[in-house]
């Protein structure tokens, strides 16, 4: 007799599986598609039994994964040949993973070739997989924000439900919820640390209290000989001045808007411009729209910085260049602003891992999605690239439970906004970045007509 949660097992690879036909009957991009490949459900398959967390490590479940793996591979000459895109300084790890699931996984019927790429990273890959789902990864890395664009294009799957129960009971609820649109899952919860927040040097400041307030950073730095570094000319990080002078962004049904050309824009605008009043002078304030990590990486290990605005991204080498011991982490510092010192705000999200809803092979993908999402994943990345988990067990763990990184990105995230209700492809292909390059390269010196000019020409790439 067939046990029901086996029937409920099968019913969900059946369903999985179904996307491969219909993947193969769509043209044409998928922004105007309606040709999507099925929902990865048993109510798909009209069953009206709803499945419940399973162990997709027990030997049943493990055989019914791969006998659907060897269909998949039977229609494709015998193998299985997967695309993983992921950032350029995750590949080498990520590679590992792989590694691991195509040894878990392996069987004398199919042969894997998976091949991961790091040229297309978490910033990048959910609007490169709407402009061609079909060259496409079959399973990408991306930032919680393009979730919605990915969805609206039907560009991306379904959770299967087999996975799904076990990804809701072992995530935090926050991270389940970032990797959801109207209550239905598409994508698996990686890290919890999409923001950012201080780093410094404790030799330096020798306590919390001493990165307090920008002013007096970099005063203290530049009397050491040294300089604190935040980069105001990208636009993900300067955004977070204009929150926290009080101004609104928003993307909301495919429209961008932004409250920038107003007074509370311009606090945020004289603020930037106090900062870069000190360039040369303990201060340190772009690297332009890219380049952070090899200018923080380069600044810690020539002794130029004794602090930087940047992610858990960048930990390891960090503490490579001035030793963990040294290393010290806080929520952002405070800026003068309007007269006042107010604390900084930010950006705040997650990245996830999401399967091409245009894969050949579903079944394969997000087994491997999956794979790469759970509690043991999260932990080797958390020891290996130093980036925070949203696996509730691993969370306690007693390494990461009192990482400073970790302490730092909690203590933000009272002032930190999520990226995908703020802000879309418009936002980023506006010059965000360029406006606080241009008040850098000014030093500040730009009066309050010049700045107000440049505020109305942002809002009006927003709207345009």
């Amino acid at each position: 007799m067939v046990s029901k949660s086996k029937k409920i097992v099968a019913l969900v690879l059946t369903a999985m599986m179904a996307a491969t036909s219909l993947a193969g009957c769509a043209t044409g991009s998928t922004t105007t598609s309606s040709t999507a490949p099925a929902a990865s459900t048993a109510e798909s398959t009209g069953s009206t039994e709803t499945v419940s967390a399973v162990d997709v490590d027990s030997d049943e479940v493990m055989t019914q994964i791969k006998d659907a793996i060897a269909q998949e591979a039977q229609e494709n000459g015998g193998k299985v040949s997967l695309k993983v895109w992921c950032s350029g300084d995750d590949l080498a790890f990520e590679k590992t993973l792989i590694e691991e699931f195509s040894t878990k996984y392996a069987d004398s019927r199919y042969e894997f070739d998976i091949r991961a790429k790091g040229s297309i990273g978490e910033d990048s890959a959910g609007g490169k997989i709407i402009e061609s789902p079909k060259d496409g990864a079959d399973v990408f890395n991306f930032a919680d924000d393009q979730l919605s664009s990915l969805v609206e294009a039907k560009a991306i799957a379904k959770v299967a439900d087999l996975f799904n129960e076990n990804v809701k009971k072992n995530n935090t609820a926050d991270a389940v919820e970032v990797c959801s649109q109207n209550g239905i899952a598409y994508a698996f919860p990686k890290t919890s640390d999409n923001g950012y927040f201080l780093y410094y040097d404790k030799r330096i400041f020798k306590d919390e209290s001493a990165v307090a307030s920008f002013d007096d950073m970099i005063k203290t730095a530049n009397d050491a000989g040294k300089s604190v570094y935040f980069n105001l000319g990208n636009g993900w990080y300067s955004t977070g001045v204009f929150f926290t002078a009080g101004c609104t962004v928003e993307y909301k049904d495919g429209k961008q808007t932004a409250t920038y050309n107003t007074p509370e824009g311009l606090s945020a605008a004289k603020a930037m411009c106090h900062l870069a009043e000190n360039i040369g002078k303990g201060f340190v304030g772009t690297a332009g729209s890219s380049g952070d990590n090899a200018t923080v990486q380069q600044g810690f290990a020539s002794g130029e910085f004794a602090a930087a605005v940047i992610g858990t991204w960048m930990g390891p080498a960090i503490k490579d260049a001035i030793g963990e011991e040294n290393v010290g982490a806080a929520k952002l510092p405070t800026v003068l602003m309007d007269g006042e010192q107010k604390q900084l705000h930010s950006f705040g999200g997650y990245k996830i891992i999401g399967v091409n809803a245009f894969s050949k092979f579903p079944t394969t993908a997000q087994a491997l999605a999956y794979f790469l999402s759970t509690k043991d994943s999260q932990v080797k990345r958390y020891e290996t690239r130093g980036l925070i988990p949203t696996n509730s067990e691993a969370l306690e763990d007693s390494k990461i439970k009192e990482d400073p990184a970790l302490k730092a990105i909690t203590a933000q995230r009272e002032f930190a906004h999520p990226q995908g209700s703020s802000v879309g492809g418009k936002y980023w292909a506006s010059n965000i970045a360029g406006f606080g390059g241009e008040i850098v390269t000014a030093k500040g010196k730009l009066t309050d007509a010049e700045l107000e000019k440049k505020l109305n020409d942002l809002v009006t790439q927003f709207e345009g």
